[in-house]
């Protein structure tokens, strides 16, 4: 019974906070509100074109649609407010240019470009300060579909949530060691400049020890050498001395009278002087300075080879190297782990990333419809005739759950260029044909040094000599052309005397033209229609090889050899004897270019008797440019018809911009509708207004067709509105 009493208060109290857990677990699943699902974002057209709200512009009415920055530097959309019954303020929209009309537009190319605009418009219903919408608009083009840079509005709560877990990532982030700090924080500088003073100090205290050894060294050395030198000075007045007392000068005056020592005194008295002398140091011992005789501490090597001063403090690379015996391992390897993990982390405290491409990132603070006028410029090419926008995205709330918006309305823009305006009619050139034609080719046949006979298996010739048969293939596969003849010129290089490089580039011609006579055999005649002929050392080549190839500072001089009207035959000689550095290179890699063969290919029209007619016949050419302007490629059209100057050049000037340049040329052409109205278009394009109506309503009596398509350009609505010009429609 005691029990029961004591634990009675702790059920009732467990059952009081099961309660109140379950009332705030209730209220809390319905703190965000859930989404609509059939609520979608759309887009629609203005009612009319940007350009047309001059007049608004004169207005001191405050815009109903500005876009501010926010302390953080965001950009917010904010549109006017107005009371609702309660007395609230909410969002409204007072533009009567973003009211739906339709879902198509025409809209005009200009310097290859096309302007699509269209207004965002977000329900009420999507709106919530707890939510994200992520709005991405669709290009459409021939079935390709490319995304335009996206939207983004939030609710101020969604925003203050997003702010704090990047805030929360920020402070991940600041624990990170940049590398501009590391020697701050991951190096022991104090013991690592210890360490260096201490090396730098240590190897200048052995280089000054080192330098004191070898001044105590040269000291004791110059001692040693002056003490010798005494020594030896009293050593030589001694020899001096006992050669004196030897009668040494008497012997030398008898010698010199007699011409010989007749008393043979002269070699008993050299015999007893070099006795005395070997057996006393006093008159043979000659002193000198030796490294075996020296005091044991100088007997060290480096007294041998002078004091060097190799004096090596530590260097910006030993430092580096140093460097790593004084490094903090375990905080480089913690701070790695961040840096590692940053993307780990940042998918885990950043629910919401931000888009860092979005068009527009703001922040909604108050209930109501948002609508936002986008406008991109879209590069025109051959399918840019027909494009379609539609709008789709997704919204997420901040308990996470994610809802993808249905897809908006589609809108349809039909772009209007100038190429609508092209002269279609093909065009032709006049072509003067020739009954007889020539064709030629280049073969690099190889041949042994000195030798004649055709090799097929030396070198490329046979991929050469096929060239030339697939040549005279191609000229007569047809039928059109017949074969007169074939000449073949064969040259050499100028090795060698220049009668014999004559004879044997003769013989080589007509080696291969016995040759091609038995391979072309199937062919009638091709024996009489190959011609040798032999073109011997071909200067002419050489000085262009040279001239091309050769990087030289002599290169002129020796241009001047070649070409020189001397005998050939020291032109080669001359270049080997002063230059022999380029001639290695000349007759390495020039010498083979010129044992080559140039094939002439002489054929006639079949049938032709006159030897020139006259036809017309389409310019590819002009043609070719006209397919690059129905696909919009204007600057390549450009450099194709700039040369004609004609009315479609005039067209692709003035769809790149050259309003001046395609002005000047309309005016010379014939009047029809569609020049009156490119002027017209020009004309208000130039400012000059007066002579852009006049002419426009000149092309609308020559077409009347013209008065609809003036509302598609610009140019000339602007003057149909601004000069009252729509009467014309009725």
């Amino acid at each position: 019974m005691n029990i029961k009493i004591i634990t009675y208060p702790f059920v009732c109290l467990f059952r009081a906070l099961t309660v109140i857990l379950f009332i705030v677990t209730l209220f809390s699943s319905c703190g965000t509100q859930r989404m609509d699902k059939e609520a979608r974002a759309n887009i629609h057209l203005p009612v009319q074109p940007v350009e047309g709200t001059e007049e608004k512009a004169r207005d001191k009415e405050l815009p109903s649609v500005i876009g501010m920055k926010d302390r953080h530097g965001n950009v917010t959309t904010y549109v006017q407010t107005e009371k609702d019954k309660e007395g609230n303020a909410q969002l409204s929209v007072q533009l009567s240019e973003v009211t739906v009309t339709a879902r198509m537009k025409n809209v005009p190319e200009r310097s290859g470009k096309v302007d699509v605009d269209f207004i965002v418009s977000v329900p009420e219903e999507l709106i919530n300060s707890k939510w994200q919408l992520n709005l991405t608009p669709h290009l459409v083009k021939a079935g390709a579909t490319s995304d335009f840079d996206g939207l983004v509005i939030s609710g101020d709560e969604f925003r203050k949530l997003q702010q704090k877990q990047y805030a929360k990532f920020d402070r991940y982030l600041s624990k990170i060691v940049p590398d501009s700090l590391f020697d701050k924080y991951f190096v022991r500088t104090g013991a690592f400049h210890r360490y260096i003073d201490r090396y730098n100090r240590s190897e200048f205290m052995r280089v000054r020890k080192d330098s004191l050894d070898h001044a105590g060294y040269s000291k004791y050395k110059a001692g040693l050498e002056k003490r010798y030198a005494f020594f030896n000075q009293r050593m030589r007045r001694n020899k001096h001395w006992l050669k004196k007392r030897m009668g040494f000068p008497k012997i030398k005056q008898r010698y010199g009278y007699f011409g010989r020592d007749t008393a043979y005194i002269a070699s008993v008295y050299n015999r007893r002087y070099n006795e005395i002398v070997n057996l006393l140091p006093m008159f043979h011992l000659l002193r000198g300075f030796a490294p075996e005789y020296t005091l044991w501490k100088y007997r060290k090597e480096k007294y041998s080879i002078g004091f060097v001063n190799n004096y090596a403090p530590v260097t910006a690379a030993d430092s580096v190297f140093l460097k790593k015996r004084f490094l903090k391992d375990r905080q480089i390897a913690r701070n790695q782990s961040l840096v590692d993990n940053r993307h780990i982390v940042f998918a885990e405290t950043v629910k919401f990333p931000k888009n860092e491409k979005a068009r527009l990132d703001t922040v909604i603070y108050n209930k109501g419809k948002f609508e936002y006028y986008y406008k991109q410029q879209v590069m025109a090419d051959g399918d840019s005739r027909r494009m379609k926008i539609y709008l789709d995205g997704y919204a997420r709330s901040i308990s996470g759950d994610s809802y993808l918006l249905p897809h908006s309305d589609t809108l349809d823009y039909v772009v209007s260029s100038m190429i609508q305006f092209l002269d279609t009619v093909p065009r032709y050139m006049r072509k003067v044909i020739e009954r007889k034609a020539v064709s030629t080719l280049r073969a690099n046949i190889a041949f042994s040094t000195g030798k004649y006979n055709m090799d097929i298996d030396l070198g490329d010739n046979h991929r050469e000599l096929d060239k030339v048969r697939e040549m005279l293939e191609k000229l007569t596969e047809t039928g059109e052309f017949v074969p007169d003849s074939i000449s073949l010129v064969a040259g050499c290089s100028p090795e060698g005397s220049f009668r014999s490089n004559m004879l044997l580039s003769k013989r080589r011609a007509e080696s291969i033209g016995k040759y091609l006579s038995g391979k072309l055999s199937g062919i009638e005649g091709i024996a009489s229609m190959l011609k040798p002929y032999p073109k011997g050392e071909d200067w002419q080549g050489l000085s262009e090889l040279v001239s091309d190839s050769l990087e030289s500072e002599n290169r002129k001089s020796i241009l001047d050899l070649i070409m020189a009207d001397t005998d050939p035959d020291r032109k080669e000689p001359d270049i080997r004897s002063k230059y022999p550095a380029e001639y290695r290179y000349i007759r390495e890699k020039l010498y083979p270019h010129l044992r080559a063969v140039d094939f002439t290919f002489h054929v006639h029209r079949r049938g032709m008797v006159k030897d020139t007619i006259h036809t017309t016949e389409p310019d590819t050419v002009y043609a070719k440019g006209m397919e690059l302007m129905t696909e919009r490629k204007y600057s390549e059209a450009l450099s194709v018809l700039y040369e004609y100057n004609d009315y479609n050049t005039a067209v692709c000037l003035m769809s790149l911009g050259y309003d001046q340049a395609a002005y000047t040329i309309l005016l010379e052409e014939p009047e029809t509708a569609n020049r009156e109205y490119l002027l017209a278009v020009l004309a208000s394009r130039l400012g000059r207004e007066e002579e852009a109506v006049r002419r426009y309503l000149h092309s609308v009596e020559l077409d009347p067709a013209k008065r609809w398509r003036g509302t598609l350009d610009p140019e000339i609505n602007k003057l149909i509105k601004a000069y009252n010009l729509i009467r014309f429609d009725n």
